[in-house]
């Protein structure tokens, strides 16, 4: 039920936001809905491709995102291991598990290959998980 929740969260800030740029106007609302919508985006992502669905007991995982967004409307987004009770981890430490970047006007997503320092697809991301 979250899943449907956070689709239709995106797909209805998306379409306003399309609605209102083929009428001619801007995004109306001074607050961080199409951030969000577009972080939404990336966790139903990594959520439905099953990226991170092995974690150990008592982990879970958040978005660490850069507070300005960058030329073109891209934010870089870190996915972070949260260390919880029963996790054998150490509760002050937040491992970086993966980098990303998504763009607020429509949610694209790139992932940030640090190995490489580029940017590359979301498939790019999904192979290289399944060949480690």
């Amino acid at each position: 039920m979250k899943n449907l929740y956070l689709i239709v969260c995106l797909l209805v800030t998306l379409s306003a936001e399309l609605h209102s740029q083929e009428a001619g106007k801007s995004w109306p609302f001074n607050d961080l809905s199409r951030r969000e919508a577009a972080f939404a985006g990336l966790r139903l992502k990594l959520y439905t491709d099953g990226v991170f669905h092995s974690l150990p007991k008592g982990i879970s995982l958040y978005l660490d995102a850069s507070e300005e967004a960058e030329e073109g409307g891209w934010i870089m987004v870190t996915v972070r291991q949260l260390n919880g009770e029963g996790s054998g981890g150490d509760p002050n430490v937040s491992p970086a598990l993966a980098h990303f970047y998504v763009r607020e006007t429509d949610g694209a997503i790139e992932w940030y290959d640090v190995v490489e320092d580029q940017r590359r697809p979301w498939e790019d991301f999904l192979r290289d998980r399944r060949e480690n």
